[in-house]
């Protein structure tokens, strides 16, 4: 039914700005027993826009469908019963392909950008949640877009208000400024890591990167007075970067780097994990953890899309083919003893199988996938990405990896999956798809450009690339349902 009606009113809840990115805001201490509910649809709240429940999945009567313009803002009235900040968790759903970018106005004062990125569908909604500080009393909060697109259907704000506990403070294993860098002398392990980003008096812009330029958190803003507290788990070893120490070797321990416009840092502590989700790369230089930019690795950005409780643990390696990866004593079998049960192994190998025969392939895949799941773990195939290569408009077989004795190794890789049962993620097709769509010109940007970063290397990804191929990844992680889901960020455009 279609209430093609406009709200203008009010909403006495608790608004804050969403970060783009993710992750766990602070916990303030509660006024009241239970966040209350505000449904959009619901009079004080204002809609610029029409109400409307056309889509299913949403809570109470309907939901807030605004305008598509700039300035067709959701409005809302905030009271605080004291000074402090204030947490919320709206939720919406954007069934279109890109995100939808915003200011968030607190008393009229713009103290954030954000933006509400993808969810696969008008019927799928998520929830992101953050904090601002409020004034006591009244306070007036204000979702404006600030593209054409306007903003995403919203359908309700859940409020918590109170004061938040204070962060621990810099700990004396950080120094510098702009940016921050962080050194923990802990064993390798998986470890709880959690930054309160942000500063009681300056706003900040701040992203997180692990180890060998592994991103964890993409930079966020927050206003002064905001602190947001993010939870990771981290995977460590040594050598940090490649386990055969191509780039360098790192320093044993744990390093963490907040960078960004304004790092601002107002708490860490690292925590030895207990029985986290562990996931482990098998591949090469597509994947791995590259020690020297502007090389990226897709399975540097993939911790992005990670929350608590789960560890990425890559132990790609740069040159390394189905065969030589399996018998390398530093790669497959220092991985091996490491997988424990229902552990993942992400396996993804071609671009160096350049001369290895159909047989000798499906062997070498096989012989992993066996002793993956001798070890109680569960293996997932990962087809290669595709080179830039083209042929006019479409990529050439060498792109496809189709290898130099003639075999389509990812189609010898989806016939084992089938044959075996192992799930296979199309990285060839998903990749195949973007590159092409984006034609021989456009497409430059995912790899490395002598323009931008003073090598031309078609094969290789750029960090805006690799994080293109990890999206991709969690795409197929999602598809197959694979046990990282639960441990997956909501949908977001990075």
């Amino acid at each position: 039914m279609l209430l093609a009606r406009r709200r203008g009113a009010l909403l006495t809840a608790v608004l804050a700005a969403i970060l783009a990115g993710a992750g766990h805001i602070v916990s303030p201490a509660v006024a009241s027993a239970a966040a209350p509910r505000y449904e959009a649809e619901t009079a004080p709240a204002t809609c610029d826009g029409l109400i409307e429940s056309n889509h299913d999945g949403y809570s109470g009567t309907g939901f807030c469908n605004g305008d598509n313009e700039v300035g067709a803002a959701a409005q809302f009235t905030v009271s605080a019963t004291e000074e402090g900040t204030a947490t919320l968790a709206i939720r919406y759903a954007n069934g279109s392909t890109t995100a939808r970018p915003a200011a968030v106005m607190v008393n009229g004062v713009t103290v954030l950008s954000t933006s509400f990125e993808p969810t696969g569908g008008w019927n799928s909604w998520t929830t992101k949640t953050s904090a601002v500080r409020l004034n006591p009393g009244s306070n007036t909060i204000r979702l404006s877009p600030t593209s054409a697109g306007g903003l995403p259907n919203v359908d309700y704000l859940d409020v918590e208000a109170g004061t938040s506990p204070e962060p621990p403070g810099r700990p004396p294993q950080c120094s510098g400024g702009a940016p921050i860098v962080c050194h923990f002398d802990v064993a390798p392990g998986n470890y709880t890591v959690t930054a309160w980003i942000g500063d009681s008096a300056a706003a900040g812009n701040t992203s997180m990167s692990v180890e060998a330029r592994r991103r964890v958190l993409p930079a966020v803003d927050t206003a002064a007075g905001t602190i947001t507290q993010h939870t990771f788990t981290i995977n460590v070893r040594q050598p940090e970067g490649q386990p055969t120490g191509q780039g360098g070797t790192g320093t044993p321990g744990l390093d963490i780097t907040f960078a960004g416009k304004a790092p601002q840092l107002s708490g860490l502590t690292v925590q030895a994990a207990t029985n986290p989700l562990a996931v482990y790369l098998a591949g090469d230089s597509t994947t791995c953890d590259q020690m020297l930019a502007p090389w990226t690795g897709w399975g540097q950005i993939l911790p992005t899309h990670v929350t608590a409780g789960a560890a990425i643990a890559n132990y790609g390696d740069s040159g390394e083919s189905s065969g030589s990866f399996l018998r390398n004593s530093a790669l497959f079998p220092t991985m091996k003893p490491l997988i424990k049960s229902n552990h993942l192994v992400l396996i993804q190998f071609g671009h160096n199988d350049k001369s290895t025969s159909a047989s000798a392939f499906r062997s070498n895949l096989t012989s992993m996938i066996n002793q993956v799941r001798e070890k109680g773990g569960d293996p997932v195939l990962v087809t290669p990405p595709v080179r830039r290569q083209f042929n006019g408009d479409r990529l050439t077989p060498t792109a496809l990896h189709v290898n130099g004795v003639g075999v389509d190794l990812p189609a010898e890789m989806r016939r084992l999956g089938s044959a075996l049962n192992v799930p296979v993620i199309d990285l060839t097709a998903k990749s195949k798809a973007l590159v092409e769509s984006l034609g021989p010109t456009s497409s430059a940007a995912l790899y490395l450009r002598q323009s931008e970063d003073g090598v031309t290397d078609n094969t290789h990804f750029s960090e805006y690339g690799a994080g293109k191929m990890a999206d991709l990844v969690v795409e197929g992680v999602r598809e197959h349902n694979l046990s990282l889901v639960s441990y997956l960020q909501p949908r977001r455009v990075p």
